[in-house]
């Protein structure tokens, strides 16, 4: 099984959060993982606010970006931006935006999954409820990390 994973669900891998044991599993077994070179983006983001708010050390900060670029080398398959991408995210945006919320940064994750990703072969790995309704709403499987806790 392939799954590609939004930054929400992706994060888990690397600082302990409810569902990381279910996230934790698929990164240890067999599958295929996709992240987006957003994803790239919003990971050191999102470790650098948890640096900044405390939540981790200067030692871990370190320990998971060394972890992180290991990983992009020997674990993941990272999604390349393209014209293609950045349409059909301004597509997504345009059918879900107003009912729905869809946002600049969830507008690309999707468009990724849209784009790269086959609905037969792919679950979506994501945490966020607006962006998994909405791949939903377009037939992909949504594994949400945090379903069962």
């Amino acid at each position: 099984m392939t799954y590609y994973f939004d930054t929400s669900a992706f994060i888990k891998i690397y600082h302990r959060e409810a569902g990381t044991d279910e996230v934790l599993a698929l990164y240890k077994s067999n599958a295929v993982i996709f992240i987006s070179e957003l994803c790239k983006i919003e990971f050191i983001s999102t470790i650098k606010k948890k640096y900044r708010e405390r939540i981790i050390s200067h030692d871990t900060l370190q320990a998971l970006i060394n972890k992180f670029q290991d990983d992009l080398e020997n674990r993941y398959t990272v999604l390349k931006f393209s014209s293609l991408v950045i349409d059909e995210a301004e597509n997504l945006l345009k059918q879900y935006g107003d009912e729905y919320g869809l946002r600049t940064l969830d507008s690309l994750q999707f468009a990724f999954l849209t784009t790269y990703c086959e609905k037969e072969n792919t679950q979506f790995a994501c945490s966020d409820s607006t962006l998994i309704q909405l791949v939903g709403m377009e037939e992909y499987t949504v594994f949400n990390p945090e379903k069962n806790i």
